[in-house]
């Protein structure tokens, strides 16, 4: 069962290579802009944000969510997957970067995140504001991330 909460927002303009190395460098890119997260644990290979890399989202709920990133294409996107319960609470977000057709130095991301499964479905539909409001929080997060890097850079 997929939930019914699936948000996504964009926001503009960002510089895509900037983006990427303030908050895709490394898997630790979740714990800076998503306030349920306390910390990531058991980071596998070189920590980096590499196709297949896995590692535990400890929330700050007190739960442990084994994740595995997929789609990694530096500058343009990321996805992470996991669950736990055996299945009857997954998590699934994605973060697109697309580069603005009419000003190549801009770009626009798409941030969306979903909770899946039988258990994951019904705390959607109870937690509906609170998982719009964290997808949103995150994006805003991000757009933080990117500016402050593009103002150093």
């Amino acid at each position: 069962i997929t939930s019914l909460i699936k948000n996504s927002y964009s926001h503009l303009p960002l510089l895509c290579e900037l983006f990427y190395l303030s908050t895709l460098l490394t898997p630790s890119f979740i714990r800076r802009w998503d306030p349920d997260l306390k910390e990531l644990k058991d980071v596998s290979g070189s920590g980096k944000c590499e196709e297949g890399t896995t590692c535990i989202f400890a929330m700050n709920d007190g739960s442990n969510i084994p994740i595995t990133l997929s789609n990694v294409i530096k500058n343009k996107s990321v996805d992470f997957k996991g669950g736990m319960l055996g299945g009857l609470v997954g998590a699934e977000g994605k973060v697109m970067i697309t580069p603005i057709v009419e000003d190549s130095s801009k770009s626009k991301i798409e941030y969306s995140f979903e909770l899946k499964g039988l258990l994951g479905s019904i705390v959607a539909i109870l937690k509906k504001k609170e998982c719009v409001e964290g997808t949103k929080g995150g994006l805003d997060n991000m757009v933080k991330l990117s500016e402050e890097a593009q103002k150093g850079k």
